[in-house]
């Protein structure tokens, strides 16, 4: 698989977004934006916790004001006004079908990465990750996933991480024993510099 400079990052709490983007940043220099660090930025500055509760408010809001892909144009704009379109970028927790759409109008990747529900359960416990969303009890954990895969309504604004999936360019399923071999398949599917561990 070869993805273009560009690539989305979609898919469930857990399932390893962030790795395929770090590896990206660590093995070829491409950025790595997190669409929900953004979101938490905006939530400590209006003293709000970084529940996902409120994260998916303020980005249902910012939709509204905005538009449903406007978090997606812009930290694209931003990528390149900063950095023009020679590096690459990463953009990771894309989490609506129009943030998904504007990344591949700009002729980016979207790939969607889901795995095992128990599995990710325990991966975001054992995460030194330290959020408070993160500290939730397994049907926490189904019942927020629920919401935001299913909006309860037509609402384009909203979180509908099903949507995104089903428009994604690429599905995987990271099953992998071990970071260590999930980072092995990114780097050989993917066809990334070879990593060199410590």
């Amino acid at each position: 698989m070869r993805t273009t400079e560009i690539i989305g990052l979609a898919g469930t709490n857990g399932s390893g977004k962030d790795t395929l983007g770090d590896l990206r940043h660590e093995l070829q220099g491409s950025r790595k934006v997190s669409l929900s660090d953004i979101l938490r930025t905006e939530a400590t500055r209006r003293d709000q916790t970084h529940e996902r509760e409120n994260l998916r408010a303020i980005s249902t809001e910012w939709g509204r004001q905005m538009g449903a892909g406007a978090l997606s144009l812009m930290t694209l704009r931003e990528h390149w006004e900063t950095n023009g379109i020679e590096y690459g970028l990463s953009i990771v927790s894309v989490r609506r079908p129009d943030e998904a759409r504007a990344i591949q109008e700009q002729g980016g990747t979207v790939i969607w990465i889901d795995a095992p529900r128990e599995v990710r359960y325990q991966r975001v416990q054992a995460g030194a990750r330290d959020r408070i969303d993160d500290q939730v009890t397994y049907e926490q954990f189904l019942a927020q996933e629920y919401i935001e895969m299913y909006p309860e309504t037509d609402d384009p604004f909203a979180v509908n991480m099903a949507g995104v999936r089903d428009i994604s360019d690429i599905h995987l399923v990271n099953n992998f024993g071990s970071k260590d071999e999930y980072e092995d398949f990114l780097v050989k599917n993917f066809k990334l510099p070879e990593l060199r561990r410590k």
